[in-house]
């Protein structure tokens, strides 16, 4: 049960942080004010990519330090969460955004999210 609720919050988290991300780059002017505008500058995609990353590093940090078991099956699931939920925001999305972005997303997110959790493996063993 503890490590659903892993998983859960983890998810929980990179969405939370994920949607405060968007939000931000939208009050800054990085983003378009609306959804339905096509996002072609590389400015904002590299920026929600780099946002990506680093949500998925902490998910996956956070989600091994809560299951308090080996890091691989909390986090394979939860990378497997995000990405099924990742490639039905990205087909939503497909027309509006190029299609470097959209694989960089998809492929970044389960060894980013596996990679927070061997972080966290690591510190433990080291501590």
């Amino acid at each position: 049960m503890k490590q659903v609720f892993a998983v859960a919050t983890g998810f929980i988290l990179w969405s939370v942080l994920w949607l405060a991300l968007n939000q931000l780059l939208l009050v800054l002017g990085v983003m378009p004010a609306t959804t339905s505008q096509p996002l072609s500058d590389p400015k904002p995609l590299v920026l929600l990519l780099i946002g990506s990353i680093l949500i998925s590093l902490l998910s996956g940090y956070v989600t091994s330090r809560i299951s308090g078991v080996e890091w691989a099956l909390p986090a394979g699931a939860l990378g497997v969460l995000l990405l099924a939920t990742g490639v039905f925001v990205q087909l939503k999305l497909w027309y509006l955004i190029p299609l470097w972005y959209h694989l960089l997303f998809l492929l970044l997110l389960m060894p980013m999210t596996i990679l927070g959790a061997r972080m966290r493996a690591r510190a433990a063993s080291v501590a």
